[in-house]
């Protein structure tokens, strides 16, 4: 379909659009809460109790790192140590005996981490991977097993959740996981923004229809940036669709520029903002001062403000909405774009590459839109 057609198409039948692995998509998103209950008590149970660590060194690529970034948000209002992030090949030279390695991997195989884990283990820095197998399980001391047979995307909730789970029964986190007021916050976003909701009555949907034919730019409050990653790496991989992600107040500091000067540039964009109910008073002006630039500047401007955020069990329950939200809003512009959400071809393509497989691009070269539901049956596939 051209752009004015696919402007047309029928949220409200959105899963007659999809493919059958599609669909399943959509079904795991529904499912966010069962994840968050079952990745929790995952974690719990196998965290080390009275776990000491001098700091904590998380490597993950893609959502896998996503993960931690989600944890580093909302935990340094509960945790004493340490925490560094790790998503290339890099060890960091001040991770010593003591620190604990935090090993993020669905597969067990993603290149990046395992580079990680190796140089961790040659220095005795003690490892937990959360995995369903492969290499890294057979490095790790300890393995927080991960349910098998999904896209990465789709098993997010449940690693998220088992690594708070981690944290809270080794001892480290000071305070407990929302557990139960995050299982009721999804469900009220499955009430108002799930696919059988009308688009009349579903923000999600609505939001979708504004910025499936612009590239969104998410600006992220820092409560929310851990947030604006992983909906920028949905929409990429559900919605086929470039996004980026910037931190206010950060942003301000050299990107304002850019806005002011490129005229042409910025008329390919269309603005997300991701903010909260109590956003300090130095951020709102930021914000409003923001919005009122862009919009004389004929860029549009969206503003999805998520509940309060006091505490860190507020700060998870708000995380996991405003991710419930855009996991369905990133699903709907795959929709209006005619793509097929489980569809990861092009990761598939460099993989192959990297192991001298393949030539760029060939596994790529005949992707099919998705426009109608697929008779094959459903297949998951590990991807990272």
């Amino acid at each position: 379909m051209d752009e004015p057609s696919r402007a047309s198409v029928d949220l409200d039948n959105v899963k007659e659009l999809f493919p059958r692995r599609g669909v399943g998509f959509l079904h795991s998103i529904e499912d966010k809460a069962s994840m968050v209950r079952g990745g929790y008590r995952a974690g719990k149970r196998a965290a080390e109790k009275g776990l000491d660590a001098d700091g904590l060194l998380f490597a993950g690529m893609g959502f896998s790192g996503v993960t931690a970034n989600l944890v580093q948000d909302a935990a340094t209002r509960a945790l004493d140590c340490p925490f560094t992030v790790v998503k290339h090949y890099q060890f960091p030279r001040h991770v010593k005996p003591g620190w604990q390695c935090l090993a993020v991997s669905y597969s067990g195989e993603t290149e990046e981490t395992l580079s990680v884990v190796k140089t961790a283990k040659e220095r005795g820095v003690p490892i937990t991977a959360f995995t369903c197998g492969g290499t890294i399980s057979t490095l790790a001391d300890r393995i927080v097993r991960q349910p098998n047979g999904f896209q990465p995307r789709a098993a997010f909730a449940f690693t998220w959740f088992s690594i708070l789970g981690w944290l809270e029964g080794s001892g480290l986190l000071q305070e407990k996981v929302p557990v139960k007021e995050t299982v009721e916050a999804l469900r009220g976003v499955d009430r108002t923004c799930g696919p059988e909701v009308p688009e009349s009555y579903n923000e999600a949907k609505q939001i979708a229809r504004l910025l499936w034919h612009k590239i969104p730019q998410i600006y992220a409050t820092p409560a929310f940036y851990g947030v604006g990653q992983h909906f920028r790496g949905m929409l990429n991989e559900n919605a086929k669709k470039i996004s980026d992600v910037d931190l206010v107040p950060e942003s301000n500091h050299n990107d304002l520029t850019a806005w002011s000067g490129d005229i042409d540039g910025r008329k390919l964009f269309t603005v997300l903002e991701l903010s909260h109910e109590n956003q300090n008073p130095e951020l709102r002006k930021r914000l409003q001062y923001m919005r009122r630039r862009y919009t004389e500047w004929g860029v549009p401007w969206h503003a999805k403000v998520f509940p309060a955020v006091n505490s860190f069990a507020d700060h998870v329950v708000a995380q996991a909405t405003a991710i419930q939200f855009l996991d369905y809003t990133s699903v709907y512009v795959a929709a209006l774009k005619g793509e097929d959400p489980s569809d990861i071809r092009e990761i598939r393509s460099l993989k192959g590459y990297l192991r001298g497989q393949a030539k760029p691009g060939a596994a790529n070269a005949s992707r099919p839109v998705a426009v109608a539901r697929a008779a094959r049956p459903a297949a998951r596939k590990r991807t990272s």
